[in-house]
């Protein structure tokens, strides 16, 4: 149920879909490297900086605009789209002069020697748009002022009404009302960027008013192919982004007549500038900048010649499906352990997925691979978190299982260690209890005698009782830390491996009163008695070797630290075990004496509840363990 709320929430995530963007932009690069670019379709004229040195600053006379659009027209273009937009009348032309001076001056002025035709630019520049049979431009907005003409538009009497489209505007800024009155053709040159500030796709269609518009690219296209839309299954488009671009032409070069025909003819010439302020840039997912412009030259390019890509959103859903039902296979697998699988598995879809994807990317088809590998590697992420959070306390659990299976053990060497310190205690109270009932018999149990007899067992019976505390201080799960000497600690040490030891095995080690630890003295005792049986183990193992065996307890206090040393003169460790002498199951006795977990518990314990370290050397008899706690524990 928690997967299932994860990919409900990759869903809608703004997330997922940038990354999706980044695999697109991808697939985009490395399928640039096994295409090959056929001749481009289009050509670009540009307003550029070339031409304001030679013809004056923008805007120009609708003269000068009229004369450029016949010298494109003359060079025969298959289409002609003008990416300019002309809301205003061009104030400078004879005719609004005139008007000008009489409606503010009341005054008449005459243009002598020029021609009547010549005297409204306007007129001039809408007569060459309508002989070129150019596209106009147009621009939709949100929340903003509509010219009353432009209210009215209605492209080829809407052909487009069977059209469904998610963009809709509310706003529209289009060309004067006597050009675009005259003009059939035109469309919206609108391009967005993604969330992620790269430019993808282009819409084809947008809704003005219940009314459907194409854009500037498919417009241009519908001048000379009017059923192309009919094609088109989407409402917007991603484009491919060749490396190379059409050619660009200044359109100073295009007046003077020194572009030469055949760079022009039967191509589609998109008109437009490349002014600073009049031209906006987008990034491409190749990294480069392009123009508005080149948008749509590109866009042409991508219809003409079908390489845009189509996106159906199903793909996403279908994804979104698969990578579900894997992560619930994975998370299985996890819990089984079967980690082999899970690569495989991992490996294999990803090889799988990206041939499938970038196969349907060479025919044009995105299937938003995203959504499938990067919330598969999310979740692969999370459930292997999950799973070693697991492991850590399953491993937590084995630890504690093993420590409470060496305490069961040591319970077993602790009953047989009281039942050996008890038999004499209670040999000796039972001699002295015969002792004063034979006295009493014979009448002659004096008053000193029976204070001497039951002194000596009070005595005996306090030894027991500090046995008794041993054992259950040994055992005891709710332990606070308590201040006790190393001094006393060593003889319980001793004590309780006096049973173990023989006439060919001594034990010595220096009690020294003053070193006081506060800490756990049982957790300490055992970890002593571990490093002390193992030690005895050896010495009787090579007593034929060593001829006498001999441990020594050393203890030190260095700063805040006390370090207690165990040695032995059994040979030492091999340098192949020494790495692998902490490990679980790891051991050098033979199956009958040891399980391999006496040091690993050992490690455990000092590093755990006595928040200190051991280590092992050899020394120059023997193996030296080495035991360092804080003299503080608390």
């Amino acid at each position: 149920m928690l997967l299932l709320a994860i990919y409900f929430y990759f869903y809608s995530s703004e997330y997922l879909q940038k990354s999706d963007y980044k695999i697109y932009d991808y697939m985009m690069q490395l399928s640039n490297q096994v295409k090959k670019e056929n001749e481009f379709y289009t050509v670009i004229v540009n307003i550029d900086e070339k031409s304001l040195e030679v013809l004056g600053q923008w805007p120009w006379s609708r003269v000068i605009n009229a004369n450029l659009v016949d010298n494109i027209s003359a060079l025969n273009p298959s289409a002609l789209g003008i990416n300019i937009l002309f809301p205003e009348v061009d104030r400078i032309s004879p005719l609004n002069i005139q008007n000008f001076y009489k409606n503010f001056f009341n005054l008449e002025v005459e243009f002598r020697n020029i021609p009547e035709a010549l005297k409204d630019n306007d007129a001039l520049f809408t007569q060459s748009i309508q002989h070129a049979n150019a596209t106009l431009s147009t621009y939709f907005y949100d929340n903003g002022m509509t010219a009353k003409h432009c209210n009215a538009l209605l492209y080829h009497e809407n052909i487009l009404k069977s059209r469904e489209t998610k963009f809709q505007v509310n706003s529209l800024l289009c060309n004067y009302n006597a050009l675009q009155k005259k003009s059939q053709n035109f469309g919206f040159v609108n391009a967005w960027k993604d969330s992620d500030g790269i430019f993808r796709r282009i819409p084809l269609f947008m809704e003005y008013k219940e009314k459907i518009f194409p854009s500037f690219a498919l417009a241009t296209i519908m001048s000379f192919d009017q059923e192309r839309y009919h094609d088109l299954s989407t409402d917007s488009i991603l484009l491919n982004f060749p490396v190379s671009r059409p050619k660009i032409f200044s359109a100073i070069d295009i007046l003077k007549g020194s572009v030469p025909p055949k760079e022009i003819r039967g191509k589609i010439v998109i008109l437009g500038t490349s002014l600073i302020g009049l031209n906006s840039t987008y990034k491409t997912p190749t990294g480069v900048e392009i123009s508005n412009s080149m948008i749509h030259a590109l866009a042409i390019e991508n219809m003409l010649g079908n390489n845009f890509l189509r996106q159906n959103p199903i793909y996403q859903k279908i994804n979104l499906l698969i990578s579900f039902l894997l992560s619930l296979f994975i998370f299985y697998l996890f819990k089984k352990k079967a980690y082999l699988k899970i690569v495989i598995i991992l490996v294999t879809t990803f090889i799988i997925s990206f041939i499938w994807a970038f196969d349907k990317y060479l025919h044009n088809i995105y299937v938003s691979i995203g959504y499938l590998w990067v919330t598969l590697l999310v979740i692969f992420m999370l459930i292997f978190l999950y799973h070693l959070r697991e492991r850590s306390r399953e491993q937590q659990e084995q630890e504690a299982f093993l420590v409470r299976q060496s305490k069961l053990a040591s319970m077993g060497e602790m009953i047989s260690l009281i039942a050996h310190q008890w038999r004499q205690p209670l040999s000796a109270i039972n001699g002295t209890v015969l002792a004063m009932d034979m006295d009493y018999r014979k009448n002659n149990l004096q008053p000193k005698s029976f204070d001497n007899y039951l002194n000596d067992i009070e005595e005996m019976t306090s030894y027991l009782s500090r046995t008794i505390n041993d054992f259950t201080d040994f055992f005891s799960k709710n332990k606070e830390a308590q201040v006790f000497t190393m001094a006393t600690l060593l003889r319980q040490a001793n004590q309780l491996t006096e049973h173990a030891l023989s006439d060919k095995v001594t034990l010595t080690y220096e009690a020294n009163e003053h070193i006081k630890v506060k800490g756990y003295p049982s957790e300490l005792l055992q970890s002593l008695l571990v490093l002390l049986n193992n030690a005895i183990y050896i010495c009787k193992e090579k007593i034929e070797e060593i001829g006498e065996g001999r441990i020594h307890i050393d203890v030190q206090e260095h700063r805040k630290r006390v370090i207690i040393s165990v040695e032995d003169n059994g040979g030492g460790i091999a340098k192949k075990d020494m790495k692998k002498l902490f490990s679980p199951y790891f051991t050098t006795k033979s199956k009958q004496n040891g399980t391999g977990l006496g040091l690993y518990i050992l490690k455990m314990i000092v590093e755990d509840s006595l928040d200190g370290t051991i280590s092992v050397r050899n020394g120059k008899e023997g193996a030296i363990f080495s035991i360092e706690i804080p003299k503080n524990m608390d």
